[in-house]
């Protein structure tokens, strides 16, 4: 990623501060968590079903950084849509290159559509992954390589990869079929969700060695216990009107999952 563009980016992801990360339910958030130890050290103590946050060391003083989500206040790495138009507000604290390129509900199809995670290894400079296939599961991940197959959206989606200092990867996607990222999805099954069994250990069927191994970057879920430490409930609807600010004053995530449809937390 250039400096310029790198320096929209909120002042703390610069920084050399701890945080204590937050686990989503995707490969996504997993893998831009992996990439937080990897760079910074910061390891996950919380994990976030969109229904309750859970934390493992309760007496963890360290400030939350969430991972793949859109929440309205605090430190994220996030990839969503959280405006409904350009006049609403922003978390100014979320590393988000839709926020900081200011796309909203009005301009919605110029939006960068691809992971939190390959967002993270620009900002980072990490070297991307030695082979075609670890090259293609990052693409993979949060079907980040849908637009470049997409007429509508391909100049879009080839000015996100250049901005993000990526152009190599516009090189693989015209060589490579739509199809055969779809074998590699299914392959690796990237659709499968992390989840909290019963006594509180997360699981999943993501194949974590394989994952690791091709993207060379270390994917491993934390073995302790968590515990519930907030509830919320979680609502979508489609989009009316300018209706954010009467959804509440408690919103704790809100993100336009497709131009006509919004997601929100609320506690």
């Amino acid at each position: 990623m250039n400096e310029q563009l790198k320096s929209k980016f909120p002042e703390w992801c610069s920084g050399s501060e701890h945080y204590a990360t937050v686990l989503t339910n995707d490969i996504d958030s997993l893998l831009g968590c992996a990439i937080e130890k990897r760079v910074k050290g910061n390891k996950i103590n919380y994990f976030y079903d969109f229904n309750a946050i859970y934390v493992a060391d309760k007496n963890d003083p360290l400030e939350k950084l969430g991972i793949d989500l859109a929440w309205t206040v605090g430190k994220v790495f996030d990839n969503h849509v959280t405006r409904l138009n350009k006049n609403n507000t922003i978390n100014p604290e979320s590393a988000n290159l839709n926020s900081i390129l200011d796309v909203s509900g009005d301009n919605y199809f110029k939006k960068y559509a691809m992971s939190t995670a390959i967002l993270m290894w620009s900002y980072y400079d990490l070297p991307l992954p030695s082979t075609k296939l670890g090259k293609m599961l990052l693409l993979s991940v949060d079907s980040g390589f849908l637009g470049h197959y997409d007429y509508r959206f391909k100049n879009t989606h080839n000015k996100y990869l250049r901005m993000l200092g990526f152009e190599e990867l516009i090189d693989l996607l015209n060589d490579t079929s739509k199809e055969e990222f779809r074998e590699v999805q299914s392959k690796f099954m990237l659709h499968k969700n992390i989840e909290l069994d019963k006594s509180g250990h997360l699981q999943t069927e993501l194949p974590l060695s394989l994952l690791s191994g091709a993207l060379e970057t270390e994917l491993e879920l934390p073995s302790c216990t968590f515990t519930l430490q907030t509830q919320y409930i979680s609502k979508g609807r489609q989009v009316q009107g300018d209706e954010i600010g009467n959804l509440s004053k408690n919103v704790v995530s809100f993100a336009l999952t497709n131009r006509n449809y919004y997601k929100f937390t609320i506690s």
